[in-house]
């Protein structure tokens, strides 16, 4: 999920805001939920001055290749908040639907995300799912999973910044395994515009739980416009 919703708490009148998106290769945490294949992104969002945020992220998916193009649905509610000048943080439970799936509702799930941001450079970010979806003895099942992400930006020269990210995440249930995942790039701030490609890779443990999903070196491309 790509969401425009600032870490900080807003300070003065209500807010609405989002993005509009196209990122060659919809990946979340290393998989592609795309078929990687291109993927057009809309985020809209409501944000108060208590920090109350709630809104719908919207992506087209493809999770298995053998269906048919799908639509993602994401519904989520939360709240941002800032810690000091130099902390913020951001949690979110979002429920991710896939109405036009073959398989139902048995993509469906929800998660709980928690995000800490230092001064905008570094994030740290945990989530927590008791019913993610998972193939297990050729059937599709819910298990619980988790995942811990840490990622840094640094400005180097003007508006271009090099980016980076590492993880884990791990799935429960039958042959439970985990894998790690990382990222490195670079971002092209042309507010509200940006621009940033990254090079996307994973262990090998990502591949036995999610197949050809799983990134192996591979590069992506994303275009942001937000509003």
């Amino acid at each position: 999920m790509v969401l425009g919703i600032g870490t900080a708490r807003c300070a003065a009148a209500d807010l609405w805001g989002g993005s509009l998106g196209i990122t060659s290769d919809y990946l979340v945490r290393g998989i592609s939920r795309s078929n990687n294949q291109a993927a057009l992104q809309l985020d809209v969002h409501y944000l108060d001055s208590s920090g109350f945020v709630a809104g719908l992220f919207a992506s087209n998916a493809q999770i298995d290749p053998d269906d048919p193009k799908d639509v993602e649905l994401d519904v989520f509610i939360g709240f941002v908040w800032t810690g000091s000048d130099d902390w913020q943080g951001r949690a979110l439970i979002s429920h991710y639907a896939y109405p036009w799936n073959v398989e139902g509702s048995s993509y469906d799930y929800t998660e709980l995300d928690i995000d800490w941001s230092y001064r905008g450079w570094l994030n740290f970010s945990a989530a927590y799912a008791p019913d993610a979806a998972r193939v297990a003895y050729h059937r599709l099942i819910g298990v619980s999973s988790e995942a811990a992400e840490v990622s840094l930006q640094h400005q180097m020269v003007g508006k271009l910044s090099a980016t980076a990210g590492l993880g884990y995440a791990y799935y429960g249930g039958p042959d439970s395994a985990g894998y790690a995942y990382w990222s490195a790039g670079a971002s092209y701030d042309l507010a509200p515009v940006s621009l940033a490609l990254s090079y996307v890779n994973t262990t090998a443990a990502a591949k036995a739980l999610f197949y050809n999903a799983a990134a192996n070196n591979r590069w992506t491309g994303t275009v942001i416009w937000r509003f």
